[in-house]
């Protein structure tokens, strides 16, 4: 039978008294500690998407107008806040405007009766509430509905829009996660400072074509040329996964935190692509926008509905997350490399 020597540690002795009350008041220490601040991201982010879903409300949704000024005037004043009336022309016009997303649907007053055009595409939540309000508001009459922009028939519900955002802004949160196990291991050099860029790019644009041949494949894109959606979905995978790469370059691990509250449980709760714009509170539906996951939604939601909306906005944002997000990983390359560092994670 063996006997433990001098120089082994006696791990299976109890400790003295002190010592595990020492040890018993540390652990609850740091347990508080712990409790405290999952109940402050609880009361955050629970009054943050509260406050944004917890009762959807059109907020001065535009609406096209053609017609006499009185009713106009008249159906301002019924609807209050929840309308932003805009006087068109003519009926074309007003189905340029639609075309343009610049106002959700028309109302035309003319002698033949009234007409609601309504654009199911731009957001069904819209539509439908549009339809109520138009219907219960107007005094000159039962409204007869017109579609403008349906939804395809392999969209009908219109939920695809919002199951792409969210697959492609997940993929590039891991995409972000993987390259930053690839960092520690990756030997910073300045001469070949691409490889990092080049995963991210190429990256994206796997990810891009992948989902877009999905899409077709579902039928909830196959009306939009292919390289076209590709290529949009890419620039919103790069703008998630360079950005957010940068922050992890930036502030280590809890970069990519960062990046999954803001980008994936924030974020695409204010998008638009599940919930209206219009149905959001201003703040949150400004916030959003500034957002790669609003951003991609006002984009691909023009580029597979409205050709002929303008796109500059969105692609803007996401231009500036992807190339800011590229800059920073690139950067940080160069000077791990300058300073013979062993990989992007010994900076800063």
């Amino acid at each position: 039978m063996s006997t433990l020597s001098q120089d082994e540690p006696h791990t299976d002795l109890p400790l003295p008294a002190e010592a595990e009350k020492q040890r018993e008041k540390h652990f609850w220490e740091r347990a508080v500690v712990v409790a405290l601040l999952g109940l402050g991201v609880l009361v955050a982010l629970g009054s943050a998407l509260l406050s944004i879903s917890h009762a959807p409300t059109p907020h001065e949704v535009p609406l096209a107008y053609v017609g006499p000024a009185e009713t106009a005037a008249a159906l301002s004043q019924q609807a209050g806040q929840a309308l932003d009336i805009r006087t068109y022309d003519s009926r074309d016009a007003a189905v340029t405007g639609i075309g343009r997303m610049e106002v959700y649907g028309a109302l035309v007053v003319g002698p033949d009766g009234v007409e609601l055009l309504k654009s199911t595409a731009s957001a069904p939540q819209v539509a439908s509430t549009l339809t109520t309000l138009v219907s219960q508001q107007s005094t000159a009459g039962t409204p007869t509905i017109t579609e403008i922009t349906p939804l395809p028939a392999g969209d009908s519900g219109g939920g695809s829009l919002a199951v792409m955002i969210q697959v492609t802004v997940l993929v590039g949160t891991i995409g972000s996660v993987g390259l930053g196990r690839l960092v520690p291991r990756y030997r910073a050099n300045w001469t070949r400072g691409e490889l990092p860029v080049l995963f991210l790019a190429l990256y994206a644009l796997c990810v891009g074509a992948s989902m877009a041949g999905l899409s077709h494949a579902f039928g909830a894109g196959d009306h939009v040329h292919y390289w076209k959606l590709a290529l949009s979905l890419a620039l919103v995978n790069l703008a998630v996964t360079a950005s957010v790469s940068g922050l992890v370059c930036l502030i280590g691990s809890a970069g990519a935190a960062v990046g999954g509250i803001l980008y994936f449980l924030l974020g695409l709760p204010i998008s638009g692509a599940a919930t209206a714009l219009p149905l959001l509170p201003a703040f949150w539906r400004d916030f959003g926008q500034a957002l790669p996951p609003g951003a991609a939604a006002t984009l691909l939601r023009r580029v597979l509905y409205f050709p002929d909306a303008p796109i500059g906005g969105p692609l803007l944002v996401l231009g500036l997350y992807a190339g800011i997000g590229v800059l920073v990983v690139g950067v940080v390359n160069l000077l791990a490399g300058a300073h013979h560092r062993n990989s992007l994670a010994d900076l800063p």
